[in-house]
């Protein structure tokens, strides 16, 4: 009977040969020349925008096929894989790596730093409090996909899929849902993170 469960758990979560969203490198692109991000998966696609030969630190949030969904200015769009390797790493919800969470409805952004196991919640009224611990951290395993960490007032817990913030048109790969312990109207956020560089 175990041996179902443990089949069953891993057939519903299977694991991924790659996670996303993830860092990547632009390469193999001239140095007089631009890695082109398009709107729609398609090199006859309109260009939208570009990310220079050397750039590094590009969040791929996702993939259609060999084309990754990246941002660019204040929208997001289509870069070949072709010309973007992933930068060393694990995946991003082992909790290894900054993040920065963002919402509306009240305006609010959540720094989570894993390394130094410090969260810091800022307000449009409080831009400027100290960091405080996390109280613990949840990283994801292979039978569940989504990771938590424990803040001062409460808990966020992390989850893969794509989001939007509802104000650009800037496409994110985490969405973030936290429960605090605090006034009524922030008891329950919700919103999306972006990797940041460590």
């Amino acid at each position: 009977m175990m041996r179902i469960l443990i089949l069953f758990l891993l057939l519903s979560h299977p694991l991924q040969a790659e996670e996303f969203p993830a860092l990547f490198a632009v390469t193999g692109v001239a140095d007089d020349d631009v890695l082109n991000i398009r709107a729609r998966p398609d090199a006859g696609s309109p260009i939208i925008g570009s990310l220079a030969p050397d750039a590094t630190g590009v969040e791929v949030i996702a993939t259609r096929g060999n084309w990754a969904l990246v941002n660019g200015g204040e929208g997001s769009g289509y870069a070949s894989m072709r010309f973007l390797t992933r930068e060393p790493g694990p995946a991003w919800n082992a909790l290894q790596a900054p993040l920065i969470c963002r919402g509306t409805e009240p305006f609010w952004s959540l720094e989570i730093d894993p390394q130094s196991r410090a969260t810091r919640f800022l307000t449009p009224e409080d831009q400027a409090p100290a960091p405080e611990s996390m109280t613990g951290v949840w990283p994801a395993e292979p039978w569940a996909r989504s990771a938590a960490i424990g803040l001062p007032d409460g808990l966020a817990v992390l989850t893969g899929a794509e989001c939007s913030d509802g104000m650009s048109d800037r496409s994110y790969g985490i969405v973030v849902d936290i429960f605090r312990t605090g006034p009524a109207d922030e008891r329950r956020l919700s919103g999306c993170c972006l990797l940041a560089r460590p």
